[in-house]
């Protein structure tokens, strides 16, 4: 969190969607800013921001939509990798408009 104080916190996030026919989507984001110390600092003084990017796409196919998501999970200097699926069903169904 980049400001934690009483009683407000922020935790910024940026992201960008592109999208195609609302059937394909691509996805790219930073999130979980932080400050921590520097790797290799032996006298604990000197901090670095540090943030986790991620990647994804997704498909949307009627009322099921399917995403996938490539994320760092830990500092830069010694990334840990995930990925993440997802998947969507929607039960509830539009009205068509006349």
């Amino acid at each position: 969190m980049v400001i934690s104080a009483n009683p407000v916190s922020i935790d910024p996030r940026l992201g960008l969607e592109l999208g195609y026919k609302e059937l394909i989507f691509v996805r790219a984001g930073i999130y979980n800013f932080q400050q921590a110390l520097k790797d290799g600092d032996t006298l604990n003084q000197q901090k670095v921001w540090i943030y986790q990017p991620s990647l994804g796409v997704g498909f949307k196919l009627k009322n099921l939509g399917i995403d996938y998501a490539f994320t760092n999970l830990a500092n830069q200097s010694n990334p840990l990798y995930t990925h993440i699926f997802s998947l969507r069903l929607n039960l509830i169904r539009k009205k068509k408009e006349n």
